[in-house]
């Protein structure tokens, strides 16, 4: 009876530590758990952080191209002006001036008793009344500032579509809708606009063999809308979908929360429309 009492208590005794030891290995293999999610919401954590700072990197470096663009355009524009106003100044104190003392002049030569010479002189003065008129209104619209920054970003684009015009073969037609206030767009819907249609100009130029482009930007409400539409090749949309530059356009037009659609045929040419939802941003935007 002892006997198996104490087999009993051995096995009892046994039971518990192997329990015991169960519940150790649950914990350790908790506690490892728990770390390697730890571990796994960190690096998840540093990943996104990364990603928020090349976005932000991103969009610092597009506001630098942008605002270097707007540079360039507004020293050209300074440069028109400056030389705007130096005509304006030469034709008004040169040549007004000259004009002025031949008036006088033929004007005290009209003294003279002779009918035919003073009609004749009389005719000369009046045609030179008439340029000094003219030459005074030029003058004043030369230099009247009426250049608004405003149309930068449209000067950069068309410098853009002048350049595809000089450099390729397709006929470039573009229709810019006068009533956008680009002031009041921000710079990154610019930046990636001009991104988009320069995108799509070397797809054009490489692949479509096309004759005529179409470039049209226009205001619904409270979108924008860009279409590029060519005639050329064409091809099937799904073969194309991986292609680099089209994943640029979609990855432009959805940072700004807008929908891309592609759509082209075989021989019948390609068209692809960007619409973007406007956000005002007023003061913030550069002109």
């Amino acid at each position: 009876l002892n006997r198996i009492q104490y087999e009993t208590v051995e096995i009892l005794q046994e039971r518990d530590q192997l329990t015991q030891q169960n519940r150790n290995l649950v914990f350790i293999f908790v506690g490892i758990l728990m770390i390697g999610l730890l571990l796994f919401v960190i690096r998840m954590q540093r990943s996104r952080n990364r990603e928020l700072l090349l976005k932000q990197a991103q969009q610092k470096a597009n506001e630098d191209i942008y605002n270097l663009m707007i540079s360039q355009q507004n020293t050209i524009e300074e440069s028109r002006i400056r030389e705007k106003r130096r005509i304006a100044q030469e034709l008004h104190d040169g040549v007004l001036g000259r004009l002025f003392g031949a008036r006088l002049n033929l004007d005290s030569l009209n003294r003279v008793n002779s009918e035919d010479a003073a009609e004749k002189r009389n005719a000369y003065l009046t045609e030179l009344k008439n340029i000094e008129q003219d030459i005074r209104e030029i003058s004043h619209d030369l230099n009247r500032e009426k250049y608004v920054l405003i149309n930068n970003f449209v000067a950069i684009l068309n410098n853009l579509l002048e350049e595809q015009r000089s450099s390729f073969e397709p006929e470039v037609i573009s229709t810019i809708d006068e009533s956008i206030k680009w002031e009041e767009l921000g710079n990154n819907l610019k930046i990636n606009l001009y991104r988009i249609i320069q995108e799509s100009l070397q797809n054009i130029n490489k692949y479509a063999n096309a004759t005529i482009v179409k470039i049209v930007i226009n205001q619904a409400t409270e979108k924008l809308i860009l279409t590029v539409t060519d005639d050329g090749e064409g091809f099937i949309v799904a073969s194309k979908k991986k292609g680099i530059g089209l994943q640029n356009m979609v990855s432009r037009t959805q940072e700004l929360d807008g929908t891309f659609d592609l759509r082209s045929k075989k021989r019948k040419g390609t068209t692809i429309v960007a619409t973007f939802p406007i956000k005002n941003e007023g003061a913030n935007a550069i002109l």
